[in-house]
């Protein structure tokens, strides 16, 4: 018998029972309660009030037992459903596994909007799917930048709700440091979903427990399970005891390192965006001295600026030199005033919009 059948017979007869005890008390009542001479001693009208005061409540109680339970079946029938629509791979993962719950949280989130917010209700279809990239970005958590000994960390934004903002994190190493900064250059329902996926690989790598190198090998094999196309990406690993830094840097902007000496360029292996089906070896780059500080922009600079990585480089040379910042967050706060001067210059109205940054110093 279905669900449907059951639901109106099981009430009928939980009020039949119900109604049928009441008429047994009154019958009970009138037939017993009664002195030698047949006068009544009990008010046969409260007794009727309270045992229909009494059978209400015990209604009332059961109706919100079984309306929880009913509130609780709906929920794991559409849990069911939910997991038949997964894909047999996701499916076959642990349902605890934090993998299996941000793809499920993806989905029907990008589900749902498709069919409770139609595009008709934006003035365009951009819009449309703007709201829906904000929407699974909201998926991610504020950025958080542990305390690691030996390095000072400052990013822009701090917060991951906005879509346009590329995906930044920052991870302890057994012996360093391990951060990442992903995008893509136009934001999208694509791109939050992606930087959804590389939070849920990068949570899972836990506080401490791998190497530097250890971690880009698996963030590596990991990207590598799935199609990434035109991912912008930049992992790194800084070791406390070395003057070293393991990357991989798929992107145009490239790294800039600031010492005492100047401004140097570190460059990636010369491929703009990572390619799903391509081996992607550890570049190296030494020279990571006490003091200095390694920068990562986003390549929406050059698109947000108009200018070429170069041209951006020139433009800070003389101005960080002169402004000898002594902190990770007085290097940001520098290069975000410069960048709204730049964009004071090009009539841009919110030029850090678009903008991610990354900082990080070697203090030891």
């Amino acid at each position: 018998m279905s669900f449907r059948v059951k639901l109106p017979v099981l009430l009928g007869i939980i009020s039949f029972l119900f109604f049928f005890i009441h008429f047994l008390l009154a019958e009970f009542t009138f037939t017993h309660w009664q002195n030698p001479k047949g006068e009544n001693t009990l008010n046969f009208n409260l007794v009727g009030i309270y045992s229909s005061f009494v059978f209400s409540l015990l209604i009332g109680f059961l109706t919100y037992y079984f309306l929880g339970f009913l509130y609780q079946y709906i929920l794991h029938l559409i849990a069911h459903i939910q997991d038949n629509e997964l894909p047999k791979d996701i499916r076959n993962l642990n349902p605890e596994s934090e993998e299996y719950k941000i793809y499920k949280s993806v989905r029907f989130t990008l589900l749902q909007g498709d069919e409770s917010l139609g595009e008709e209700q934006f003035e365009n279809k951009f819009d449309w799917k703007t709201n829906q990239a904000v929407a699974v970005n909201k998926q991610i958590p504020d950025i958080h930048i542990p305390k690691t000994p030996g390095f000072e960390v400052s990013v822009f934004p701090s917060v991951m709700r906005y879509a346009g903002a590329d995906y930044i994190r920052i991870v302890r190493a057994k012996d360093g440091i391990f951060g990442i900064l992903a995008g893509h250059i136009e934001p999208g329902i694509l791109e939050s979903s992606e930087k959804v996926f590389i939070h849920g690989i990068v949570s899972s790598f836990g506080d401490s427990l791998f190497s530097t190198e250890e971690l880009l090998e698996k963030l590596e094999n990991a990207l590598h399970q799935f199609t990434f196309l035109k991912l912008k990406i930049s992992a790194f690993g800084i070791q406390n005891k070395e003057d070293k830094m393991s990357f991989l840097h798929y992107m145009d902007m490239p790294i800039f390192q600031f010492s005492d000496h100047g401004i140097q360029v570190i460059e990636g292996s010369g491929d703009d965006h990572w390619y799903p089906n391509h081996k992607h070896p550890l570049s190296i780059a030494d020279g990571i001295e006490i003091g200095d500080y390694l920068v990562w922009a986003s390549d929406r600079t050059l698109t947000q600026f108009g200018l070429t990585s170069f041209e951006i480089m020139e433009e800070f040379v003389d101005y960080l030199l002169d402004l000898k910042p002594s902190s990770s967050r007085q290097m940001l706060l520098a290069i975000a005033k410069k960048m709204s001067a730049l964009g004071a210059e090009r009539n841009l109205t919110n030029p850090m919009e678009k903008l991610s940054i990354l900082v990080v110093r070697r203090n030891k």
